[in-house]
């Protein structure tokens, strides 16, 4: 990383140079390396053959030929050494171990020739002619405008950081000397940059290239590392003629530790360009790190505009720490606000008053009214209560085993004090000056940080498969919710600091003090966790969502396992599942009926909201989209909020209790419908008696169920029914229909309907019963007879359709195939009954990772076979499209249709 000691700008460059500094050699500050100039002496006569005829090509000119003749025959020519370095250069295409020229030159001819021969580098290009055979060297001539530069690129940084290094290091008679000497190889602008590169203190020359910066397109836009390496002030930086380009500086701690040695705080907005172009974890972390060095509003502000960034928070974290009163400030004033940027300023500057409350309370009355406020609200929280005595609290925390040398700590040992071996260490982000305090029961008393400190070395015990028995008792000492909003604190903090591996623990602590908001909160990230890179991170958090094992968490477990968009987290979540099914003797299915809460809700599927002087009453339309009647039976358009005359306690509570409702209901929503319509499709069968438990009786999946038609089969006879709003059934007469103990029940699709679909259909709209998904409604499709006999859908074949209309066709089961040359995905299938596959071939196919990549596809040919990857085999061998039943056929038609009517 940058060494922070080189930022400051130093009074001399030369005399402050420190091998430990980001511009120093890495072998540190020693002079010229003889073996180089030997080294260049026979790479020199390796290659004589080739020097002799770039030399003598068509388009060498003369003087440069002569003046390389001279060096070659010894004589101290700067432009000869650069013309025979240019030549091999080419000759060599930048391979390694060409040697260092500057060391070479430098050795034999001393620093000042060393430094004319670069700078004479910088007006010379290789003359070629390119034909299929390969490239020719006709000859080094003086630059033109549309030449090609071969030189500053790795090497050129490289021979130009080297030589930069002699010059500090040279005696001041020496280094005048070269200054003097350089004067006479500043003839054309790139020549004065490279110039100005080598020799910085030289204001007025770098002000003369800020004139005439590189073009910001073509080769000679390499140049501008050089300038940007040059510049001594923000000043420089205003007397530029263009913008900098936004990859004219590369992320290496060499490059920016120079560029903010040199000018300083107002780099800022030039590192924030280069953070928002895509780059890989390393670089991003090194330029956050580069803008928390910088001692501005400007750059701590440029970090605030990024905040959503994942590796943003933790530079945050190092600049409050580095300028804590600008932190307070702008903190306080960028936490205003309901955003997420909001939210997680907000939880920063929650650490951050905390950490520096002295600060803070000097603070106050100087800051603006907005920054002020949040302020002030986490400096009063810090007053109130008061810590509790120590006598007052469990020996566990005032003296605890792992601080009393007598404990063996070889293995775990019996209750109530197993300790693991080593015992584990917080890392330092996990201050109790940086987190909530906890009040104890009855919220009269705090942890003082001492008794804290042990909490966390509690917390940090824990592992998925054995938690320490400790923290039960901490859960009795404890108040519920202040202990729940301390364990979010650890683990939101430990990701704000980069979420360093060797605390993963601050994960695994949510499935022992987590609740369900902490489920709420997690999941979602669970679910985006393997976009970011951090599968490993989302695997255990579904062991949280395990461990926790309420309600709420494997409603969420059981969401994810079925739908989710990374594959290897819903595999992951569907064995989870399958596992807790097994232990229970379930089938997946019946584990899923298990597994949707019932959110507190009443026998008719309703909630009460009671604001003591008033109430409302929660139902659910058939998205399950919860809505409020009053006590007059009017439906409001949102749950209106306490008012001065509704009940202190009761009011707010219920107001938090809609909202908890409102997030759970959207998660459950969107599951039970699309699992509900997979039932459909499938022809899922429940027992009767499952069918009344998990369904009809269940107070919140009634609400979809009886807005769809059901089918009861026993003995042999069909019979369609429906659920009335009183849980009573009735057939398409709208007569009363008992259910047999021995039936099964499946939801009907419209191929099982026959001539009772159009009586439904009026049946509904008579009620104005609206269905969650296309049921009654739905499009039957047939085969024609043709296709029923083939193996291939010719209707489909050579239709062109967006790539994400592909892609979209997994919301419905189905599946990319095994990436195959180049990292395509050229086919797309769906499992079938007995154990089919439709088949869908691409081309060219999906690209992993960037669909946009290929944004069409023709489809090739659509088939069916046992396998997915045989369309090869003879005709004879083959399935046909007519061992499908009609309502898979049907199924499989309307999906291939929706596809078509994409086409483009």
């Amino acid at each position: 990383m940058i060494d922070e000691s080189s930022l400051i700008l130093p009074a001399s460059w030369r005399s402050a140079l420190d091998p430990r500094r980001g511009d120093a050699p890495a072998s540190g500050g020693r002079g010229p390396d003889a073996a180089a100039g030997d080294g260049l002496a026979a790479a020199t006569a390796a290659n004589g053959d080739v020097i002799g005829r770039v030399l003598a090509g068509p388009e060498q000119d003369p003087e440069l030929k002569d003046r390389a003749h001279a060096y070659l025959g010894g004589a101290a020519d700067p432009a000869g050494a650069a013309v025979v370095a240019i030549t091999l250069l080419q000759e060599s295409r930048g391979r390694p171990g060409l040697p260092g020229f500057v060391e070479a030159w430098a050795a034999h001819h001393g620093t000042v020739f060393a430094a004319c021969a670069f700078a004479e580098m910088a007006v010379l290009a290789m003359a070629s002619e390119t034909t299929r055979t390969g490239t020719t060297w006709q000859g080094l001539r003086y630059r033109r405008p549309a030449d090609r530069w071969p030189l500053w690129g790795p090497i050129g940084e490289r021979e130009g950081h080297r030589l930069r290094v002699l010059l500090a290091m040279a005696g001041d008679l020496e280094y005048g000397e070269a200054v003097e000497r350089l004067a006479a190889h500043r003839r054309t602008p790139l020549q004065r940059i490279a110039v100005s590169y080598a020799v910085p203190d030289r204001m007025d020359w770098v002000e003369e290239c800020c004139a005439a910066p590189p073009p910001a397109q073509g080769k000679d836009v390499l140049f501008w590392w050089m300038l940007l390496f040059a510049l001594g002030s923000g000043h420089h930086l205003d007397l530029l003629q263009s913008p900098v380009p936004k990859w004219a500086l590369r992320s290496t701690p060499r490059a920016l530790g120079t560029v903010l040695d040199g000018i300083g705080a107002a780099a800022a907005p030039l590192i924030a360009d280069m953070l928002d172009q895509p780059s890989q974890a390393p670089v991003r972390r090194l330029q956050v790190k580069a803008l928390s060095l910088l001692p501005s509003d400007e750059a701590f502000g440029l970090l605030l505009h990024r905040i959503e960034d994942r590796y943003v928070p933790f530079g945050l974290i190092e600049a409050m720490e580095r300028f804590p009163a600008r932190a307070l400030r702008l903190l306080g004033a960028a936490s205003a606000g309901t955003s997420k940027a909001a939210a997680i300023a907000g939880e920063l500057l929650s650490a951050h008053v905390p950490a520096h409350h002295e600060r803070a309370a000097g603070l106050l009355d100087g800051l603006p009214a907005e920054a002020r406020d949040a302020v002030a609200t986490r400096y009063e929280a810090l007053r109130r209560p008061a810590d509790a005595a120590p006598e007052d609290l469990p020996e566990l925390l005032t003296a605890p085993p792992w601080e009393r040398p007598e404990v063996p700590r070889d293995d775990w040992e019996d209750p109530p004090d197993p300790l693991p071996v080593p015992i584990p260490r917080p890392g330092a982000w996990a201050g109790p000056d940086r987190l909530p305090r906890i009040l104890l029961r009855g919220r009269g008393r705090a942890l003082p940080p001492s008794a804290t400190r042990h909490l966390l070395t509690m917390m940090a015990m824990c592992e998925h498969d054995r938690v320490y028995p400790g923290l039960e008792e901490m859960g009795r000492l404890c108040d519920p919710a202040s202990l729940t909003q301390f364990s979010w604190a650890v683990f939101r903090w430990w990701r704000l600091n980069g979420a360093p591996a060797k605390d993963g623990w601050a994960l695994t602590q949510l499935g022992v003090l987590g609740d369900d908001d902490t489920v709420r909160r997690l999941a979602p990230m669970i679910r985006e966790w393997p976009g970011e890179g951090l599968h490993k991170l989302a695997e255990r958090g579904l062991e949280v969502l395990a461990a926790l094992g309420t309600e709420v968490a494997l409603m969420h477990l059981h969401g994810i396992a079925l739908k989710v968009r990374f594959k290897g987290l819903k595999a992951l979540a569907q064995a989870r599942v399958e596992g807790i099914a097994a232990e229970l003797g379930l089938t997946p299915e019946q584990l899923g009926d298990r597994l949707v809460p019932s959110l507190g809700l009443d026998a008719a599927g309703g909630l009460t909201l009671d604001y003591g002087p008033r109430r409302f009453w929660v139902g659910f339309d058939e998205q399950l989209k919860p809505y409020v009647t009053d006590e007059s039976g009017k439906r409001r358009a949102a749950l209106p909020k306490p008012g001065v005359k509704d009940d202190p306690e009761l009011a707010p509570a219920a107001y938090r209790r809609f909202a908890g409702l409102r997030k759970d209901v959207r998660t459950v929503a969107a599951d039970q419908v699309g699992r509900l319509e997979r039932a459909m499709t499938d022809q899922r069968l429940w027992t009767a008696a499952e069918f009344g438990a998990h369904v009809a009786g269940h107070p919140l999946v009634f609400h979809i169920a009886r807005r769809l038609v059901w089918l009861a089969e026993d003995a042999g006879t069909v019979t369609p029914f429906r659920l009335a709003e009183d849980r009573t059934l009735a057939d398409v007469a709208d007569e009363a229909y008992t259910l047999p103990g021995s039936a099964g029940v499946r939801i009907a699709h419209p191929t099982k309907l026959g001539g009772t679909l159009g009586p439904w259909q009026e049946l509904f709209a008579d009620y104005e019963i609206l269905q969650p998904f296309q049921q009654l409604a739905r499009p039957v499709h047939n085969l024609t007879e043709a296709e029923r006999t083939s193996w291939r859908l010719e209707r489909f074949a050579g239709l062109k359709v967006p790539s994400g209309a592909v892609v979209r066709l997994e919301r419905l089961g189905w599946e990319r195939g095994e990436p195959e040359g180049g990292g395509s995905q050229n086919r797309v299938s769906r499992t079938l009954p007995g154990g089919l596959f439709a088949v869908i071939d691409l081309d060219p196919g999906l690209a992993i990772g960037a669909i946009d990549a290929t944004p069409e596809q023709v489809l090739e040919r659509v088939w069916i076979d046992e396998r997915t990857d045989v369309y090869r085999r003879g005709a004879q061998e083959r399935h046909t499209f007519g061992e499908l039943d009609p309502l898979t056929a049907s199924e499989l038609l309307l999906h291939l249709t929706e596809l078509a009517d994409k086409a483009l």
